[in-house]
C-alpha cells in the first residue's frame, strides 16, 4: 500500500459531522509540534523529547513509507470548515490476524465537543475499508477521556496482562 493508496482509501470514507480523514501533509508540521508539546497529549502518547518543525516534517514524511510497508497507518481527522487537523488516528497493523492497535488524540480546540466519537467512528470505518477484523485500544487506566470515548462507542473492554485497559472493536 503506498501513500496514494492511503489517500484513495481516505477518499472512500464518508465525511462525518464536518470532518474527513486524510494522510498527513507536511504543511501540518506546526500542528504536530503543538500536539507533541500539549501536556495532555504527551501524557498519554509517545512524543519526541525535543519537538521541532524539522522533526515533525521528518515524521510526516516517514508516514508515507510506513503506509507503504503496511505496518502502520497514520491519518488525520481534518475539520472541513478550517481544513486543519483536529486529531490523529494511528494504526499498528497485525496483517496475520487482520487487527490493528489504535492510538489517537484530539487537538485542544476540538476536545470536549463530542469529536472523540467522530474520531473513533472514522477509525471504525477505516478498519472496514482496510478489511480488518477489528481494532484494539490500550488505554492507561487514568485516561478517563479515552476510556469514556471507547465505552460510549460501544467498544468492549477485554482482559489484558498489561497495566493498561484494553478496549476492542470488532468490524462487521
Amino acid at each position: 500500500m503506498d501513500a496514494r493508496s492511503i489517500a484513495a482509501v481516505c477518499d472512500q470514507l464518508t465525511t462525518t459531522g464536518g470532518f474527513r480523514l486524510e494522510p498527513w501533509r507536511e504543511a501540518w508540521a506546526g500542528t504536530l509540534v503543538e500536539a507533541w508539546t500539549d501536556p495532555d497529549i504527551a501524557r498519554w502518547n509517545p512524543v519526541p523529547p525535543e519537538p521541532s518543525i524539522e522533526r515533525a516534517s521528518s515524521w510526516i514524511l516517514s508516514t508515507a513509507s510506513q503506509n507503504e510497508a503496511s505496518v502502520g497507518i497514520d491519518v488525520v481527522l481534518v475539520d472541513d470548515h478550517s481544513d486543519t487537523p483536529a486529531g490523529e488516528i494511528g494504526l499498528q497493523i497485525d496483517p496475520a490476524q487482520a487487527i490493528a492497535e489504535i492510538g489517537f488524540w484530539l487537538a485542544r480546540p476540538f476536545r470536549g465537543r463530542g469529536i472523540g466519537q467522530t474520531l473513533l467512528s472514522s477509525a471504525e470505518e477505516l478498519a472496514k475499508v482496510l478489511e480488518l477484523r477489528g481494532l484494539i485500544a490500550l488505554v492507561d487506566p487514568a485516561n478517563n477521556a479515552a476510556i469514556s470515548v471507547c465505552a460510549a462507542r460501544g467498544w468492549v473492554e477485554v482482559p489484558t496482562r498489561s497495566h493498561r485497559r484494553a478496549w476492542a472493536y470488532r468490524a462487521a
